[in-house]
């Protein structure tokens, strides 16, 4: 059977998730995310390989027989990002959602819509602090905020196949195993943030088949 080749990956967040772009706002979080000049958040794509690749590592000795085609797909461990395949794209926002957005902050002084005020909108800020070992008791200052895109949100991840090259059954049931086995990413995981569900072109179904070997 036929499979068309999947042109995204959809990114839906199932709970609030930071992912950082390793630097704070002065005066305003600790912790930033990965947002762009019109203040919408989205995920880099090396970040979205690095969650399939973390999600590959966690299973590869279940499925060996799969290991020339992870490589196709995520290149080989610890060699440059050319060894493989596939390029993944930064997973933005949907793009009715990048226009409007746009053209509400490019419009004229008297209307427009300051970035920061989009970011405010799409995103909130969550506080936490270290805990004494003995007493329990909040640790001075250690208080922290960091900024989280909300739940609810979804991204699209542009995939690019190079030269030409068309992907066998085995590169997307790889492709599709570590979409569906990525299923946390950003920081504070285990504080229950970052709960994510990837899927190829936004079909769950069509990626669990995918990820059994029906191609």
């Amino acid at each position: 059977m036929n499979t068309r080749t999947p042109s995204y990956l959809r990114i839906d967040l199932l709970s609030d998730a930071t992912f950082s772009r390793g630097e704070g706002t002065p005066g305003v979080v600790d912790v930033e995310i990965e947002h762009d000049d019109y203040g919408l958040p989205f995920i880099g794509g090396r970040t979205v390989r690095g969650l399939l690749r973390d999600a590959w590592l966690s299973m590869h000795a279940q499925f060996s027989e799969l290991s020339a085609a992870a490589e196709r797909v995520l290149g080989r461990s610890g060699a440059l990002e050319e060894s493989c395949r596939l390029r993944i794209g930064d997973a933005r926002l949907p793009a009715a959602v990048r226009d409007a957005v746009r053209t509400a902050v490019e419009r004229d002084r008297h209307t427009r819509i300051a970035p920061e005020t989009i970011l405010a909108a799409l995103t909130g800020i969550r506080y936490q602090t270290a805990e004494d070992r003995e007493t329990g008791a909040p640790e001075e200052t250690t208080l922290r905020s960091s900024r989280v895109a909300l739940r609810g949100l979804f991204f699209y991840a542009p995939l690019h196949w190079l030269n030409g090259y068309t992907p066998t059954s085995q590169d997307l049931r790889v492709l599709a195993l570590c979409a569906l086995a990525a299923r946390h990413g950003g920081l504070l995981r285990n504080r229950g943030r970052g709960h994510i569900r990837i899927t190829l072109d936004g079909d769950l179904a069509a990626t669990r088949r995918l990820a059994g070997g029906d191609a």
